[in-house]
């Protein structure tokens, strides 16, 4: 946590963390972090950040390379000084909105993706019943096996919306068979489901 941030609370947005631990998922971070500034007001993000430790389990059991395959994150963003009256997170919006698709992707590319495109809008009501305009991310993997280099195709998505408080949440899965894109066959890994539960994962978080 940097100074600029040390004075300003924790306020970590709220996850479906049961179904998370019992899926195999696992929180690797929680962060504290000036995210952006808008009209002289700094935007802090309060991160949570889980990773699929029981996908990336079976792929190293079966014989594949150690790596990150599944993540999820939920942020939740405060505003200091408060926003004024006449400056609501509506118009806010926009501006962090932008903002945090930048960040997005570079955050994809820290993970060692390439060919990081974004791609179509989408939205999606939440459990709570506010809009999330979602974001698609297409990228590349490359990664090490016994025999080769392969390259595995992801796919990745951010939400952003204003229910209480202003929330994002995304995250990011590979979109073919494990078996097939690393050639071992035992593992089972569904592309389509992960795509499904992500979604379900982003409308489940609130403030």
């Amino acid at each position: 946590m940097s100074e600029e941030t040390s004075d300003v609370d924790a306020q970590y947005p709220t996850v479906p963390l049961e179904r998370l631990e019992n899926s195999g998922w696992a929180l690797r971070d929680e962060r504290l972090e000036v995210r952006a500034r808008v009209m002289g007001v700094t935007v802090h993000a309060h991160e949570r950040r889980f990773e699929d430790d029981g996908l990336r389990e079976r792929v190293r059991a079966g014989g594949g390379p150690d790596h990150l395959w599944r993540l999820f994150y939920a942020t939740r963003l405060t505003f200091s000084p408060s926003l004024p009256p006449a400056f609501g997170p509506a118009m806010a919006l926009p501006k962090v909105r932008s903002a945090a698709c930048e960040e997005f992707a570079d955050q994809l590319r820290d993970e060692g993706l390439t060919d990081v495109e974004q791609g179509d809008d989408e939205r999606i009501e939440t459990d709570s019943g506010a809009q999330a305009k979602v974001t698609r991310y297409d990228a590349t993997l490359p990664v090490e096996t016994d025999n080769d280099q392969c390259e595995v195709p992801m796919e990745g998505w951010i939400g952003i919306w204003n229910d209480d408080a202003m929330l994002l949440a995304g995250g990011l899965y590979p979109t073919e068979s494990l078996a097939e894109a690393l050639s071992i066959p035992d593992v089972d890994y569904d592309p389509e489901g992960s795509h499904e539960k992500l979604r379900a994962l982003i409308r489940q978080v609130n403030a």
